[in-house]
């Protein structure tokens, strides 16, 4: 068993993680929806427009999770990284020179490719192998930096578009992120326990990390190739899920901030944001818990339910204090978009199976990401309301926690015991 009284590296890796989800997720995520007003405002453009800029940066994700994520498994995924946040950070700040909406479409479609090298993909496949034991907990610590980059960012973006205008906020904002996740790839991650000589918390020498645990203690060991799960009902169920997960993360997250501009003002917004952000980081912590202690369909339970339930305040956005009591609910469901998908994949695949299947969870996910602002954006558009949108994504929340069930149930059947 990994000695665990002195302080574990792979808790750095924790560390350092949640300062670049804090910084770089944020970013093309809930800090794109604080742009979107006072781009459309100045270029005379439709929200959609806009929108379709951050669709068209998720969208390189469908076609390149698979292949970058073998990549930083097999590669050198320190200079992978780090190269990719130095781009990542110069093509962000070229957003501040756009003049049409073609010039947002072009550096979303470098900034998609480059963002898959630089945050949540190395950071779900470092924590799966420096962790065997409070998995749950170290992945949604980890997360906890979107909550936390959220609720700094909040005000401040805020602040710097009314004070310096969107264009030189977009220059700030791209130093920021090169200043803080530049050091941590470089300086702090490793991507696994034996790169430090290390072996990963909770190593247990007598148990091979291909497998899994069955309700009743018995070991498991998922026995189907990846051909062979492409057409297995459990696998399509599960990449369903993982395409709604993303349109109502993006959905959402997206389009959260100009609903509550529009309803309240930018300073009620910005407060609206900060408190669900923060609300974000201990809803991880308690997804994790969940994970760890009750198992993964408890878990997807909660965190599905609680986000259903956030969309339903939304339709009621006008009361200021079922906004209140929004903050609580999102920020407990948040999770579902980036602490679950990893965990879900880990307890259907297996630790060693993982870096092979994740890249397709994470492209499917990011077809839903892609689409997901867009969506809501276009239901705007149309019926010049949020509340129908707010109900599409009810439903599609509820098919998500449908589907992630009943795939991890049905998976148990590809898996064989072992001794």
């Amino acid at each position: 068993m990994q000695e665990k009284k002195k302080f574990f590296y792979g808790w750095w890796i924790v560390i350092g993680s949640i300062l670049i989800t804090a910084t770089i997720v944020p970013s093309v995520m809930a800090m794109a929806g604080k742009f979107t007003i006072p781009v459309i405002t100045e270029l005379g453009i439709t929200r959609t427009s806009f929108t379709l800029g951050n669709s068209l940066l998720h969208a390189m994700g469908i076609f390149f999770s698979p292949v970058i994520t073998k990549k930083l498994a097999k590669g050198n995924m320190k200079k992978i990284q780090s190269i990719s946040i130095l781009l990542f950070t110069l093509v962000f700040a070229t957003y501040g020179l756009a003049q049409k909406p073609i010039h947002f479409y072009i550096s979303s479609v470098i900034l998609g490719v480059l963002y898959l090298n630089t945050s949540l993909i190395p950071v779900s496949i470092m924590i799966n192998n420096w962790f065997e034991e409070k998995r749950g907990l170290a992945m949604s610590l980890a997360m906890t930096g979107i909550g936390v980059g959220g609720f700094v960012l909040s005000p401040l973006i805020t602040s710097l578009i009314g004070k310096f205008g969107w264009r030189n906020s977009y220059f700030i904002f791209a130093f920021i992120m090169l200043i803080i996740a530049l050091p941590i790839s470089l300086f702090v991650f490793a991507k696994s326990p034996e790169d430090k000589g290390l072996k990963p918390y909770g190593y247990n020498p007598e148990a091979k990390n291909t497998k899994t645990s069955s309700s009743d203690g018995v070991q498991l060991k998922f026995s189907l190739t990846s051909k062979e799960s492409f057409v297995k009902p459990f696998f399509i169920l599960m990449i369903i899920g993982m395409i709604t997960n993303g349109l109502v993360s993006n959905g959402a997250l997206g389009q959260f901030p100009p609903a509550l501009e529009e309803l309240h003002g930018p300073a009620t917004q910005a407060i609206i944001v900060s408190l669900y952000s923060v609300f974000g980081i201990f809803g991880k912590l308690i997804i994790g818990w969940i994970n760890d202690r009750f198992g993964l369909i408890q878990a997807s339970l909660v965190g599905c339910i609680s986000f259903a339930i956030s969309f339903a305040c939304m339709l009621l956005a006008e009361n200021i204090t079922v906004l209140y009591i929004m903050t609580v609910f999102f920020g407990i469901g948040m999770a579902i978009g980036t602490v679950l998908p990893p965990l879900i994949t880990s307890a259907i695949f297996g630790q060693e199976r993982y870096g092979e299947f994740y890249g397709y969870v994470s492209s499917a996910t990011q077809v839903g990401l892609s689409l997901g602002s867009l969506l809501v954006a276009s239901i705007f558009d149309l019926t010049n309301t949020y509340k129908v949108a707010w109900i599409v994504m009810i439903i599609l929340t509820l098919a998500t926690l449908f589907c992630w069930i009943i795939s991890y149930k049905a998976s148990f059947k590809y898996k064989k015991t072992t001794k």
